[in-house]
């Protein structure tokens, strides 16, 4: 009996938790810029053309830094995000080019978020580099087996 409550009140417990958690993502209000720089960036990470790069060394004076790049068929960047982390935040740089109607428009955003819209940015940003690297990891094994299974027949 003691356990079955003691379950329960863990359970709820849990679920309280969660709940008080999805609040505070809900809280945070974006204005337009912020809700639209976002939208861009969760695409260009979702992209599987774009590039997705981290900096290796994490240091006080530069921070953390993650960028995602996008080259158009040409081969030249269409668009370039760099993602810093700083004390307060995140700062998104934004820089790129779009061809409109025969005309090159080239822009720059700087666009700041707050520990929970940038921490949002950041996760998706780790989830999808860790699914890729570990598909090419999984390509990797495979052309691997394939090779020592060659290798193997050979020597026999």
């Amino acid at each position: 009996m003691f356990r079955v409550i003691k379950r329960w009140l863990k359970y709820k417990l849990i679920r309280a938790s969660i709940k008080i958690k999805w609040n505070k993502i809900e809280e945070v209000k974006l204005n337009k810029v912020q809700e639209r720089v976002m939208r861009i960036t969760t695409s260009l990470i979702r992209n599987n053309r774009s590039e997705l790069l981290i900096n290796p060394e994490v240091n006080i004076k530069f921070g953390e830094k993650y960028y995602i790049k996008k080259v158009n068929s040409d081969g030249d960047v269409e668009k370039f995000i760099t993602i810093s982390k700083t004390s307060d935040g995140y700062n998104v740089a934004l820089i790129g080019q779009e061809l409109v109607n025969g005309i090159n428009y080239h822009y720059h955003f700087d666009v700041w978020f707050n520990e929970v819209s940038g921490g949002l940015i950041l996760q998706k940003f780790t989830r999808v580099l860790k699914n890729r690297r570990n598909k090419m990891e999984e390509r990797i094994c495979l052309d691997d087996e394939k090779t020592l299974d060659l290798i193997l027949e050979k020597v026999k």
